[in-house]
């Protein structure tokens, strides 16, 4: 609630009354209670997912330029955004399959986020990752093709989930380089897909960097190829898509930042703004980079 005080020493009435009126219109409007309610991020994803990640590492410089709270809902879905308010309490995070690919492949998915959300920006690159687990003898893409041509089928991997970005890496890897391997369908979401690798029960998977990174440290998994226009430092070794000529999916995976459909331009420009604020510190930089992502900010709402 919105408090007023009135002085009543050397004030004349005339000034009490225009204090009052000042304090039932700042009431009525909101101004000067506006920013004591926290700014609400929702994420499409669990608090391990490269976007959520990055909403995190983001928080504490948009509560700086903003001088308002942050709290962070994860894992709300793909409708998330959609079902929120326009109240200017609320932004939205999410990736290129929710945002891009399924909107465009299926009428089904019912958003467009065009119309249902209003972009704000770009957040992070995000380079996809194909991994084999460990004790197969596959250290490079070269040696699972070869691997595959003398054991056709053999091999079994996850596409992570049947309406995911990396279904269509997959299709183009093996539509392209002619590899043999099937389907488990029963593994799904990233987590699953790094537990069933550690464990041998799925011997490839594509996804994020921030999920297959650790489990490649743990020995669990060797990278083979990189979604992705250019190579990552984590991974210097490692060639990209692009390198084999896999041209149908070469980019990778992006974050990016949406608020509410009906959200003012005054709302949107000042979380643009707080984003480009956060993506320039050097801190967050060095964090994103240590996930293997790269801050990739847009130029405008617009872009």
């Amino acid at each position: 609630m919105l408090m007023c005080r009135v002085t009543k020493s050397r004030t004349t009435n005339m000034n009490k009354l225009s204090a009052l009126w000042t304090c039932i219109f700042l009431g009525f409007t909101g101004i000067g209670s506006a920013q004591t309610d926290p700014l609400v991020i929702l994420t499409t994803y669990p608090a391990t997912g490269s976007s959520s990640r990055a909403a995190t590492i983001l928080a504490p410089k948009l509560e700086e330029f903003l001088a308002r709270d942050i709290q962070i809902k994860y894992d709300v879905g793909a409708r998330g955004g959609v079902e929120a308010p326009a109240n200017e309490q609320t932004i939205f995070v999410s990736t290129i399959g929710n945002m891009a690919l399924l909107p465009a492949i299926s009428e089904s998915f019912g958003i467009d986020p065009l119309i249902d959300l209003r972009p704000v920006t770009r957040l992070t690159a995000v380079p996809d990752v194909l991994i084999a687990r460990s004790g197969l003898s596959i250290g490079n893409l070269g040696e699972l093709l070869d691997y595959t041509r003398r054991h056709p089928d053999a091999l079994s991997y996850s596409y992570i989930s049947p309406r995911s970005i990396h279904r269509v890496e997959f299709a183009a890897l093996l539509n392209t380089l002619g590899i043999n391997v099937r389907l488990d369908p029963s593994v799904r979401g990233s987590a699953a897909a790094m537990a069933a690798i550690t464990d041998g029960t799925v011997d490839l998977t594509i996804t994020t960097s921030p999920y297959v990174s650790p489990v490649i440290e743990s020995g669990a998994a060797i990278p083979l190829v990189i979604a992705h226009p250019s190579r990552i430092p984590l991974f210097p070794g490692v060639p990209t898509m692009l390198e084999w000529e896999i041209t149908d999916m070469p980019s990778g995976s992006w974050g990016g930042l949406f608020a509410p459909a009906g959200s003012s331009d005054e709302f949107v420009t000042e979380i643009f703004n707080a984003a480009q604020f956060a993506m320039q510190d050097p801190a967050v930089i060095q964090a994103i980079n240590g996930l293997s992502m790269e801050v990739w900010p847009s130029e405008s709402p617009q872009e």
